[in-house]
């Protein structure tokens, strides 16, 4: 059996609708390398394991996060890289050697990602790499040996801010973070994470968890500035508790946070 070169990492939750739409893109590209594919589901109601049978499955008892579950599967991947993809996302052909070439020509760069446009949105491509501060999770690929330094996922971070802390660790450790500006996806933001309500205060904790490891200070204060200045908003929308929540989160783990944010922003010798 070949060794597979990519190992694509798809998360799932309550995503089995999609995947019609997913597997069909990705079996109509006849141009992909030796790759395997691992699919983590997160406690799902559905049965999306029906629509991927040729997936390797990784079936767990209960949601612990896009993050966690992401490592979970790259734990068991093989490839020299690792790619990880939303469910609600069409590839075009040709993407993933693509990605894979700029990699190779690039040594510096720790993370790319493919331009990511929204269904119907037209853009026209051009050729080579450009930096990026963060890169969405949607379709993220690093070569393994990338992976296994940075420590994968912040496992503290249940949804949301996974993929932006990621890049600003790889970013703190003198690597790039990129887009490959020559190739796209399309990507039908929010259908698979279960909805920016459900979920807000995981973003406004996670941001702030985020931004207190890697930030300087000002980036600090004016980030948690801007989710003050929005509670007004959210107490409209009955969800006030949440800022409230997501700072008490920040307090009681604050110790380990600053820890972290020591050892990241110590010199690199």
């Amino acid at each position: 059996m070949t060794k597979p070169r990519v190992s694509l990492i798809l998360v799932t939750y309550n995503s089995a609708a999609l995947l019609a739409e997913f597997a069909n893109s990705l079996s109509s590209d006849t141009s992909m390398p030796p790759y395997e594919l691992i699919a983590v589901d997160n406690a799902s109601h559905d049965t999306p394991w029906q629509q991927l049978p040729a997936a390797t499955w990784i079936v767990l008892p209960t949601n612990i996060g896009y993050g966690s579950a992401c490592n979970r599967g790259a734990a068991q991947a093989n490839g020299e890289y690792i790619l990880f993809l939303n469910p609600d996302i069409a590839m075009r052909a040709g993407w993933l050697f693509q990605l894979i070439a700029h990699l190779e020509a690039h040594p510096e760069v720790a993370c790319i990602a493919p331009e990511t446009l929204y269904p119907g949105e037209q853009r026209t491509l051009q050729p080579g790499i450009a930096d990026r501060p963060t890169l969405p999770g949607a379709a993220l690929m690093m070569r393994k040996r990338d992976w296994v330094t940075l420590g994968g996922f912040d496992e503290a971070i249940f949804l949301y801010w996974e993929d932006t802390d990621l890049c600003w660790r790889a970013q703190k450790s003198g690597r790039r973070t990129v887009v490959a500006c020559d190739t796209a996806i399309t990507h039908i933001r929010g259908a698979s994470g279960g909805g920016s309500a459900r979920w807000i205060h995981h973003y406004i904790r996670n941001g702030i968890y985020a931004y207190l490891k890697t930030q300087p200070w000002p980036a600090v204060g004016w980030f948690i500035l801007r989710q003050i200045i929005a509670w007004p908003w959210r107490a409209v929308r009955r969800q006030p508790q949440h800022l409230v929540l997501a700072v008490w989160w920040n307090i009681a783990r604050l110790p380990q946070t600053l820890a972290l944010r020591r050892m990241l922003l110590l010199p690199k010798k």
